[in-house]
């Protein structure tokens, strides 16, 4: 991967599977089971916030100073350096419902910063997204689901606006007296936030389902690693389909949520499949639209090398 800093990219995974099994135990309860599990999932939580600021920031300078970019090279899986902020940020929410109020007041603070700091950067590489596909032609059919990644994000910025807002109008309360008036502020801002992103993610899908009935149309979608996006981007726009449900008590996005959670799990069925079959034959490991790339560049090089070395009297010949 250090060779090639396209493949940079998927390091930001790692914070962002972290965020997601600590979600899982805060949405459990299993703190009930052992009181000392929520210090250790708060030091695992901060132990996430580096790895998402280096995903963000190292690999971003990494890449920038490695190799020329252009517009048409902008895909969806660039959002994955900036996503972890943003669900570090709603992961910081979850676990703060836990916390003393030193700490959680501690917590909140940090998550309203990964969210300041992830927010912009997310919706810089979005605008950049939807002026290559307003621009140039769809990613190549084996990458084409990368259509779908734009989503996640997308969607996780409402969620931690959402999940701060409710968790600030409770924490301000108890730790600073002097600021209770902002957490009904805070609250109000981070559904007007959730709304807007999720009628943002509406668009998102509709274009990715497009491109992926598009490209169908032309070629086979082989199956790679890249269709396990598809998993993080349905669960996100579930899991803000399901606060904004909870908090507008709305029956429409409740129905919304269970269709998605049904779609999620048959997406993890097939994904776990196929990835069990690709392992086995070894077909599963290595990014085909890369790999093509790479063997363009090689086969451009050699060529010109051997024209180069042709000498100017057999050039007649």
């Amino acid at each position: 991967m250090r060779r090639n800093p396209r493949r940079m990219l998927h390091y930001g995974a790692i914070p962002m599977a972290l965020g997601t099994v600590l979600t899982g135990i805060s949405a459990y309860q299993i703190y009930e089971m052992n009181h000392a599990v929520v210090y250790i999932t708060w030091s695992i939580w901060w132990i996430s916030v580096v790895l998402a600021a280096a995903a963000s920031v190292l690999l971003i300078c990494l890449i920038v100073s490695r190799e020329t970019r252009s517009i048409e090279s902008v895909t969806g899986a660039w959002l994955l350096l900036v996503a972890p902020l943003a669900v570090c940020a709603s992961t910081g929410a979850s676990i703060a419902a836990y916390l003393p109020t030193e700490l959680a007041y501690m917590t909140l603070i940090v998550s309203y910063a990964l969210l300041g700091a992830g927010a912009p950067l997310t919706c810089c590489i979005l605008v950049l997204y939807v002026a290559r596909i307003t621009t140039f032609k769809l990613p190549p059919h084996d990458a084409i689901v990368t259509s779908f990644i734009p989503l996640g994000p997308a969607g996780q910025i409402g969620v931690a606006a959402l999940s701060l807002g409710r968790m600030a109008d409770t924490v301000l309360l108890d730790s600073t007296p002097q600021l209770d008036t902002l957490g009904p502020t805070m609250l109000g801002a981070g559904v007007l936030i959730a709304l807007m992103a999720w009628g943002f993610c509406v668009f998102l899908l509709t274009h990715a389902v497009f491109s992926v009935v598009y490209q169908r149309r032309s070629a086979v979608i082989p199956f790679n690693i890249s269709w396990w996006s598809l998993t993080f981007s349905v669960g996100v726009f579930g899991s803000l389909t399901a606060e904004l449900g909870e908090v507008l008590d709305m029956r429409y996005l409740q129905v919304n949520y269970m269709v998605m959670v049904v779609l999620l799990l048959v997406l993890w069925m097939f994904n776990m499949v196929r990835t069990i079959v690709g392992a086995w034959t070894g077909s599963i490991f290595g990014i085909p639209s890369l790999a093509n790339k790479e063997d363009a560049t090689k086969e451009s090089t050699s060529s010109a090398v051997t024209i180069c070395d042709i000498r100017p009297a057999d050039r007649y010949v």
